[in-house]
């Protein structure tokens, strides 16, 4: 998928839209809705296809039975990167909600970031620790190896193990960045069996990030309950995946999201 405003998309788009959807945009574009709201009209108006087609006007976009209509807006979804309809006339996956939300995001206009502007407050962030601020893997190769054969399998249950661990390449600058920029959290899970752990946290916190992260550390086995604007995890685990907001989803193959770099400079664009 593109990321894009809804400016630029009118500016630079427009050989793939109709009269139509150009003008229901435009409604969109000067809409002060809240987020959830903009995204619905965004995709109605951007792609209207997905709804009903069979009782929809002809008028507005063409016949939504003839080849030449599912081929024109095919090409329009195939610009944007988001995935064509198929030969019933529906959407086969959720790209294009997405996409509209990628575009709210970009275009800044929605109701939660003015009043935010207006208050002069900042978008919440929460990142998470393990493989995210902290490498994992380094604390597994100071264990000994009697620990590696007696926790095989669990070895976030290893006494001290997060104790041993070293900032993930990128993260602790990273981390400072997004504490300027957005109001940030430490939003990170400990192992229930493992009582040590959500003591070295604490004090792997207070070593590598003692001021910027003073108590904005959160442990939590339930994070879909954090409310924030962006979750920084490389997981789905631990209700990362039911997070309200964006979750940027670290070293996922094929999102964008590689390492700190990359999403700091995502980061950039939305602060």
């Amino acid at each position: 998928m593109k990321t894009l405003t809804i400016g630029k998309i009118l500016h630079d788009y427009q050989n793939y839209l109709t009269e139509y959807e150009i003008n229901e945009l435009r409604i969109v574009q000067k809409e002060k809705t809240d987020f959830s709201t903009q995204v619905k009209a965004l995709q109605l108006a951007l792609f209207a296809e997905e709804w009903d087609f069979m009782t929809r006007e002809i008028s507005d976009s063409g016949n939504p039975m003839s080849q030449e209509y599912t081929d024109r807006v095919n090409k329009k979804r195939e610009a944007f990167g988001v995935s064509p309809i198929d030969d019933a006339g529906f959407a086969t996956d959720k790209t294009s909600n997405l996409f509209c939300e990628e575009v709210v995001r970009q275009t800044k206009n929605y109701k939660e970031i003015l009043e935010h502007k207006r208050k002069k407050t900042k978008q919440i962030v929460f990142v998470d620790m393990d493989n995210v601020l902290v490498n994992f893997q380094s604390g597994i190769d100071k264990i000994s190896d009697e620990d590696k054969v007696k926790y095989r399998g669990d070895l976030d249950e290893v006494p001290g193990i997060f104790s041993l661990m070293e900032p993930y390449e990128g993260a602790i600058e990273g981390y400072i960045w997004l504490a300027k920029n957005f109001d940030t959290y430490i939003l990170s899970t400990a192992p229930w069996d493992n009582p040590s752990a959500w003591t070295d946290k604490l004090l792997w916190v207070k070593k590598h990030l003692p001021e910027v992260a003073y108590k904005r550390l959160i442990l939590s086995h339930n994070k879909h309950l954090a409310h924030g604007d962006f979750l920084i995890d490389d997981r789905t685990a631990n209700g990362a995946g039911e997070f309200s907001g964006k979750h940027i989803h670290f070293k996922e193959k094929g999102k964008g999201f590689e390492d700190w770099k990359t999403v700091i400079a995502y980061m950039k664009k939305l602060a």
